[in-house]
């Protein structure tokens, strides 16, 4: 093990970041260059907030981004169908849907607004939210109508999520195709905003057509919620929190490489740009993604989702190798030591997976430092019987956090 961490140390600062970076998009984080100590996990284990809020509430929900769009299966999508009928019964909050492009990983899910159309007909109170789409790969026009229909069909349960994207493949995608365009895509996204937020509550906006003249456009169906709750995704940019704040948004992240003392403080300054911008702080989330399988006993949990855990993670980092690509004699040895590794880190500390004690443990700190929803991510390669078998779990850890359990089925 020491020749991996050895391997790691020596990583230049951009590939570590990089690494780093592209890590946390799938809510993960990089293993360690040193060896943990005693002391360090003792740290990390005596870890308090500042701000105790036992009181607080917990809403769950159910995210979807793995799913393997390589198979044949002719039912590929019934595990989303009947997870979300599921969650519809049984009071969770939402269930999210992502954009994945041109990869197996995720390539069950190209499009969140026809996944959610198709919820709308299944479901009659869960929230459908995109987690996340890709703004500046559409345009804006194209989304607002796209969404109306689908909150027309749910009868008023749409939320997005709203990312920048990072894949540069993606952007052939794009409206624009335009190098400056992918390297100004966050710029670009919070331009979008705006102008889908004036789209959906009715106003004309002008756009310019093929010949250059300009058309006052208001777009059609009209959505029945006359504002779009809207979210920003980020990885934990400090930056994007405050423009996430500036314009009223929720956050949708993940737990940082840092752990939850950064989490807290990237919260507690979110809340008060928020402030800052007239926004009540108290009506406005943070939701944290975490892979989630519960069950009656912790080993035979970890039995479970030890195998699909580690392909999820080898299948991502197979698609950093290059990153690592002028790094000599990295082998599949060396990644098979990281996935070992992170998955260790990450079924004892940062997920919900285990015994619904062990994952109380973990939402009570989560409640603690201002996150107010736990997205669970539940399509990872875990088997279906057992994907199911889990959620009757979460909805009982579900109850225990609710502000009113009479509203939990």
């Amino acid at each position: 093990m020491s020749g991996i961490h050895e391997r790691l140390a020596a990583l230049s600062p951009e590939q570590r970041a990089l690494l780093e970076r592209r890590l946390k998009q799938q809510g993960l984080a990089a293993p360690d260059t040193a060896k943990p100590g005693r002391g360090q996990i003792a740290a990390e284990a005596a870890f308090v907030p500042k701000r105790r809020r036992s009181e607080a509430a917990m809403d769950f929900s159910l995210f979807f981004f793995s799913g393997d769009g390589s198979t044949t299966d002719r039912h590929k999508y019934g595990l989303l169908m009947e997870c979300a009928a599921f969650a519809d019964r049984h009071g969770f909050k939402a269930v999210w849907t992502p954009e994945r492009h041109f990869e197996e990983f995720g390539g069950l899910y190209p499009n969140p607004s026809v996944l959610s159309a198709a919820l709308a007909a299944v479901t009659e109170r869960v929230e459908l939210r995109a987690g996340s789409v890709v703004l500046p790969l559409h345009h804006p026009v194209r989304f607002v109508e796209e969404w109306s229909v689908v909150d027309n069909l749910s009868g008023g349960r749409v939320s997005v999520a709203f990312a920048t994207g990072w894949h540069p493949a993606d952007f052939i995608l794009a409206p624009v195709q335009d190098p400056d365009y992918y390297v100004h895509r966050k710029e670009e996204l919070f331009k979008s905003v705006e102008q889908v937020r004036a789209l959906w509550s009715g106003e004309a906006v002008p756009f310019t057509d093929a010949s250059g003249t300009v058309h006052q456009i208001k777009t059609l169906p009209r959505p029945i919620q006359s504002e779009l709750n809207l979210w920003i995704a980020t990885n934990g940019n400090e930056e994007t929190y405050r423009q996430a704040a500036g314009i009223g948004a929720g956050i949708l992240t993940g737990i940082l490489g840092n752990g939850f003392a950064e989490l807290e403080g990237k919260i507690e300054r979110y809340r008060e740009a928020l402030q800052r911008h007239g926004y009540d702080p108290q009506t406005k989330k943070v939701a944290v993604m975490l892979h989630t399988c519960l069950g009656e006993n912790d080993e035979a949990v970890r039995a479970k989702v030890e195998r699909p855990l580690k392909e999820y993670l080898k299948t991502f980092l197979s698609q950093q190798r290059q990153i690592l690509a002028d790094y000599d004699g990295m082998t599949d040895a060396d990644f098979e030591a990281i996935v070992s590794r992170a998955f260790d880190k990450y079924y004892r500390e940062s997920s919900l997976l285990g015994t619904p004690d062990k994952c109380a443990k973990l939402v009570e700190t989560l409640r603690d430092i201002g996150v107010g929803e736990i997205a669970c991510l539940i399509d990872f390669g875990v088997d279906r019987e057992t994907v199911m078998e889990s959620l009757v779990w979460l909805s009982e850890l579900q109850r225990k956090f609710a502000y009113d359990k009479e509203l939990i089925p």
